[in-house]
């Protein structure tokens, strides 16, 4: 299980994934959705240190579009 909270907006993702792998591609939709639903841009993402978020190809992701962890 998967979850994004966002604190501005006080409202919570939940995703059900079948592997870790599987992590990327779901935060690459959650972006997508956010963004388009509310014309704002995400600026920071803060994680548990969980061994998903450590990929290289995530962290390059997350640079070319202005995202801080």
């Amino acid at each position: 299980m998967l979850t994004f909270v966002d604190d501005f907006l006080r409202k919570v993702w939940v995703y059900f994934l079948r592997q870790k792998i599987e992590t990327f591609s779901m935060f690459k939709k959650l972006k997508a959705l956010v963004e388009n639903q509310t014309v704002r841009k995400i600026k920071t993402l803060r994680t548990d240190n969980g061994l998903e978020f450590c990929e290289t190809e995530f962290n390059k992701f997350c640079a070319i579009n202005g995202i801080y962890s």
